[in-house]
């Protein structure tokens, strides 16, 4: 409830500074003149976005010995979706998803490592396109106000961070257990949590994890597989940017021109610890958008963008999480 309320205010406070009334007029013309075919294609990104990690999911638990359906693999992407996109930094999707894959009877070390997994392949896509930004298009970040590119930069060094802790926790599984097990041995000092750990036998459970990585790491296949799944569902995201700018009727800049925007953007958001990057997503888009859109229309441009890419797919997510849940309710009533 408190994010929430955070995310409003935040919310108001960038829409109250970005538009004025004539704004707000020009955006009521301009919707009613939108191709719908290029929406509806909008809509089938995110779709097919929240597909993918399904697709991801059941795959990559598939290999585990750990069958699930598509459709449970997809529920697991809109819970990440949904938590992610209401807690600070994104960092609430993940736990989220864990806890929920822990009551349908996963194995905690399979969940682990499938949302482990998932980090890298994301960090190392955005990682990657954002060094073709810099490379292709690095006019966009130099054209931008100091604060975006100051925002740009930590998001980046974060990334960078983050992706290189994920890959020791994958492939130096012999040192994460030393530092696991002595992070167990101090946390057993506290009376409150020594009672839970001591239920679990840590060297067998670190043990198991490891016989699990080293098994995902004989199946070459799955992970190029899983890895080519990954990307497509993030470029179905990516790809909203340029749908909205067709739908507006403009063509003069490419499909990829659009593309190192939202990379741009993504990278920025990265180091801003506010709910899906919520105010700073805003701003740093309405700067870039007004290189490629008539003035004006950069406002159209950066509410249908975000109102694709976040916020509508938020509130339905959030919807079905709610239905979700009230339908697990009444069957065990």
């Amino acid at each position: 409830m408190i994010t929430a309320t955070i995310l409003i205010v935040i919310l108001y406070l960038t829409f109250h500074s970005i538009y004025d009334k004539e704004s707000w007029l020009v955006i009521s013309e301009n919707i009613k003149t939108l191709n719908y075919t290029y929406i509806l294609m909008a809509i089938g990104c995110l779709v097919l976005y929240f597909v993918c990690q399904g697709i991801y999911m059941k795959g990559i638990l598939g290999t585990l010995n750990h069958k699930i359906s598509l459709m449970k693999g997809t529920f697991y992407a809109i819970i990440e979706f949904f938590f992610s996109g209401i807690t600070p930094s994104s960092t609430g999707g993940q736990p989220v998803q864990l806890y929920y894959m822990t009551k349908d009877e996963i194995p905690i070390r399979k969940s682990y490592i499938t949302l482990m997994l998932n980090t890298i392949y994301f960090k190392v896509i955005i990682l990657t396109l954002g060094i073709i930004t810099l490379i292709s298009h690095s006019s966009y970040i130099i054209e931008s106000a100091l604060i975006y590119k100051v925002f740009f930069a930590i998001g980046f060094i974060c990334d960078l961070i983050l992706t290189i802790a994920c890959f020791f926790l994958i492939f130096k599984t012999d040192l994460v257990k030393r530092i696991f097990i002595k992070l167990v041995n101090f946390f057993k000092k506290f009376k409150i949590l020594k009672k839970r750990i001591s239920k679990y036998n840590i060297e067998e459970v670190m043990e198991r994890y490891k016989e699990e990585v080293e098994f995902i790491k004989t199946h070459v296949l799955t992970v190029i597989f899983t890895f080519i799944i990954t990307f497509v569902q993030r470029l179905c995201l990516f790809s909203i940017i340029y749908i909205i700018y067709r739908a507006l009727g403009f063509n003069q800049f490419s499909y990829f021109d659009l593309l190192a925007i939202q990379v741009s953007v993504q990278i920025a958001m990265e180091a801003a610890p506010l709910p899906g990057g919520a105010g700073l997503s805003e701003s740093f888009m309405h700067n870039l958008f007004v290189i490629i859109f008539a003035s004006k229309l950069a406002d159209v441009g950066m509410l249908l963008t975000r109102a694709f890419s976040f916020y509508i797919p938020l509130i339905v997510t959030g919807i079905i999480i709610l239905l979700e849940f009230l339908y697990r309710k009444i069957k065990k009533a």
